[in-house]
């Protein structure tokens, strides 16, 4: 669970929240989502301030619309650099760097105690430039990376993080893979801080999980409709069970759209029945969870994966990637689902078998294991974590 990974419990007495409560804080972040203002809301309580700072309202291949509800959010003069990311598994995608010019004037501007910015790259070289021109504020960088991704960076990224590391006071890390990535830039355990993800609770479904009773197998696949995501490994998977049980049915719901949609349209057997949600909402996306038996997360690299969660949150099974951080943090093979890799045909082929036999009355089981696996993920839990690095960070400046 994730309280397991944090190495620094978070503390709320009263004079720790006193110095919150003094505290000017400013974060740089590429871009919000639902998942980052509802933890940001509970921490603007507990501080002086709260400024957030976001490179773009919105990246061009994301289809949500911003929800800053009431947070202090600044849209700063960005210049966005478009470049194509290759991976050795065989995909391709465009990668979107935000060089967010006018950081300086706007740290200049409001002033801040202690600034978080989001990932190592040029917002968190920026912030480091404002604690060079003579002010004593903490810089801290946000981790939200895995070794799996950052292993295939180019020559000019990690040179920038291992000047970085120098220069930065203290890291945060969402999760086990983050953190090992960060131990071998050679950042020591004394300035890495757990602050893990939270999830956008809007798309759980609460409810009671029903499972069905008729024998066909329903699953979800929730995401982009790219490379990235195994979408072609799942189709290759699933064409090739469909053909070898041909007495069985299963429906697959894809709640998604992109590039290799035209892959989900060709060739699928009889007893494969796929449905094209298209792009789908909060509200949607629950209906979703709430319909099907089993969530299929196929992902060849994800720093984390959301979707998961999700699942999880709605009790309800997952036949997933490892190769998502959520995975390794959360999986519980046989309890909360099955777990594999996307470009082992036969490890994925063996997953699949293993869920598609689970009766009715295992997956409720499960099920229970699922809502469980998530019950202490919540919004305050993580501004807990946060705050626990501006309590540190201020007390060692004072001292």
């Amino acid at each position: 669970m994730i309280a397991t990974l944090n190495a620094q419990k978070a503390t709320s007495n009263t004079d720790s929240m006193d110095v919150l409560k003094d505290q000017n804080v400013v974060v740089l972040i590429n871009y919000l989502r639902s998942l980052h203002t509802d933890v940001f809301r509970v921490i603007n309580q507990r501080v002086k301030r709260l400024t957030i700072l976001v490179s773009t309202p919105m990246e061009p291949d994301r289809q949500w619309e911003p929800d800053w509800a009431d947070l202090d959010v600044v849209v700063q003069k960005n210049w966005t650099i478009v470049r194509k990311w290759r991976h050795s598994k065989g995909f391709k995608e465009d990668n979107f760097v935000h060089v967010p010019m006018d950081s300086l004037s706007q740290l200049r501007r409001l002033q801040p105690d202690i600034v978080f910015s989001f990932e190592l790259g040029a917002r968190t070289l920026l912030s480091t430039f404002h604690r060079g021109c003579g002010k004593d504020v903490p810089v801290v960088a946000v981790g939200n990376m895995s070794e799996l991704i950052e292993s295939e960076r180019g020559l000019a990224r990690r040179l920038l993080r291992g000047w970085l590391k120098r220069r930065v006071d203290y890291f945060t890390y969402n999760g086990p893979s983050c953190q090992r990535y960060l131990a071998s830039l050679g950042v020591p355990p004394s300035r890495m801080f757990h602050f893990p993800y939270y999830f956008d609770s809007k798309k759980v479904f609460r409810g009671g999980k029903q499972f069905s009773q008729d024998g066909i197998a329903r699953l979800v696949f929730s995401g982009n409709l790219n490379a990235r995501k195994g979408i072609r490994e799942m189709m290759d998977r699933l064409r090739n069970w469909a053909v070898t049980h041909p007495d069985r049915r299963v429906q697959l719901a894809i709640c998604g759209t992109g590039p290799e949609e035209e892959i989900l349209k060709s060739d699928i057997p009889s007893n494969l029945q796929i449905e094209l949600r298209g792009h789908c909402d909060d509200a949607q996306l629950r209906d979703a969870y709430a319909e099907a038996d089993i969530c299929l997360f196929p992902t060849l690299a994800d720093e984390w994966g959301l979707v998961p969660v999700e699942a999880f949150g709605s009790g309800l099974p997952v036949l997933g990637s490892v190769y998502a951080q959520s995975i390794e943090v959360l999986a519980k093979e046989g309890e909360n689902g099955w777990y594999f890799k996307p470009d082992d045909s036969r490890d994925f082929a063996q997953a699949l078998e293993k869920a598609l036999e689970t009766s009715p009355n295992q997956l409720a089981e499960m099920s229970l294991a699922c809502r469980e696996t998530i019950a202490d993920i919540t919004a305050e839990r993580c501004a807990d974590y946060f705050c626990e690095v501006i309590r540190t960070a201020i007390r060692n400046k004072l001292t």
